[in-house]
């Protein structure tokens, strides 16, 4: 049997487009066209599809929100967006969601009829360009769980000096507060401040209280 394909597109030159490339695919299928998320679900509850080519900026019901409603209504249907949009915050968004395709409208016939056999077959299917944006976004992520896991150890000096930085005191008054001199205050403030990796005094205090370094 061939691949029931659903394209959906509010620009009916592209659904043209695609639905004339796919016309000497012998195993995929054209069942159903639409031009916005309304009458994607429309179609869905009356018509059997395999994959859904799918387009995120749609008037009415967008991509992300069809895909969504798609999930819950017809999650054995396989989703494959086909978008301009390469932003990794709305591919990792459309992850989540559970597409089993991502395609920029650049794509080459060949890359798309390959999408479409992969992902109705069981796989997954990301163009070079969208498994670029995961692969760096996924090492921004772990760059971040590092950096977020490392342990700050400070003295009990430290710990005393930012605990009157959060109450405001200035270098004098913490000098005077701890009997030391202000460049022992200084050099403390200074060590404080490359432990943790902060750039000015608001930054320091706001990673201090997250991590309950003070109280």
């Amino acid at each position: 049997m061939p691949v029931r394909l659903l394209i959906a597109d509010d620009h009916r030159i592209m659904l043209d487009g695609i639905v004339s490339l796919l016309q000497s695919e012998k195993d995929i299928t054209v069942a159903g066209i639409a031009a916005n998320g309304y009458e994607v679900l429309e179609l869905v509850n009356k018509h059997e599809f395999d994959v859904c080519l799918l387009d995120i900026n749609m008037p009415g019901l967008d991509g992300m929100e069809t895909t969504k409603l798609l999930r819950e209504k017809k999650p054995g249907l396989k989703i494959i967006i086909l978008t301009t949009y390469n932003d990794k915050e709305i591919i990792t968004e459309m992850l989540e969601y559970g597409v089993s395709g991502y395609l920029l409208k650049n794509s080459s016939k060949q890359e798309l009829t390959e999408a479409i056999r992969k992902v109705a077959s069981g796989g997954l299917y990301f163009s070079d360009e969208v498994h670029a944006a995961i692969i760096k976004n996924y090492r921004q992520h772990l760059k971040e769980k590092n950096r977020d896991a490392e342990v700050i150890t400070l003295t009990n000096r430290e710990k005393e000096i930012l605990q009157l930085l959060a109450l405001e005191y200035t270098n004098e008054k913490i000098a005077e507060a701890l009997t030391i001199s202000y460049r022992t205050v200084e050099t403390h403030r200074k060590n404080i401040m490359q432990k943790t990796k902060s750039h000015n005094l608001a930054g320091l205090l706001k990673f201090a209280y997250s991590k309950n370094l003070i109280g």
